[in-house]
């Protein structure tokens, strides 16, 4: 009588369990089957015709995210001393500008003891104090602009549509970040590229845009 009533305990044991895993193949096997009968692309395929770029809560980076796209190019790099108690204290001192090639430009000069970091910080240092400068259907400069800074004497003056860019140094690369495509530029004092960037600058500074707008030449 034990033998019989251990075996019939053990054969009520086993049959919920195997109803169980033969319930839960047969709904995994629906769920298969019905997912191969699904009309959609791949997630892999969404991604390649996107681009590989997942926009998160406040929609894709760039111009129609959280600002304009900045482009940045290395005016000059070199090498400085810090004279201290102790000795010398070797740096690097990077100049970078920032333009969106859109009306948005900016100059940011910083130093540290490695030249990526000095040129990252540089970077951040142009990015914050970017400027906005007016450019005319014609993609050139409202009007002559002659500036002074320090040393350095900066011409600069509209030209017509198909002459480009005449101009050479951090006056051209200037020009070229802010979305000027014809104009015409000259360096009349020294040769030092810091000087000669920060003169561009307060020329673009003095720009009167309500009265450029005002007067049609935007």
């Amino acid at each position: 009588m034990v033998g019989m009533s251990s075996s019939r305990s053990n054969s009520l044991g086993s049959a919920p369990s195997a109803i169980t895993s033969r319930a839960g193949s047969q709904m995994i096997s629906r769920i298969a089957g019905s997912s191969m009968n699904l009309d959609r692309p791949d997630m892999c395929a969404w991604a390649e015709e996107d681009g590989g770029r997942r926009g998160g809560r406040g929609g894709p980076r760039g111009r129609g995210g959280r600002g304009p796209r900045f482009e940045e190019k290395v005016l000059q790099v070199r090498r400085i001393t810090k004279v201290v108690k102790g000795g010398k204290n070797m740096g690097f001192r990077a100049l970078v500008a920032v333009g969106d090639k859109n009306g948005r430009i900016g100059l940011g000069c910083a130093s540290a003891k490695e030249v990526m970091v000095a040129v990252e910080k540089a970077s951040i240092e142009a990015k914050k104090t970017a400027i906005t400068v007016p450019i005319t259907k014609d993609y050139t400069l409202p009007h002559r602009l002659d500036v002074e800074w320090g040393a350095a004497q900066v011409m600069m003056k509209p030209a017509s549509e198909g002459t480009g860019l005449v101009a050479g140094g951090a006056v051209r690369t200037i020009l070229e970040l802010a979305g000027y495509q014809n104009a015409r530029g000259k360096q009349l004092g020294t040769d030092n590229t810091l000087n000669n960037a920060k003169a561009v600058l307060e020329a673009f500074k003095s720009f009167d845009i309500e009265k450029i707008k005002a007067n049609g030449l935007v």
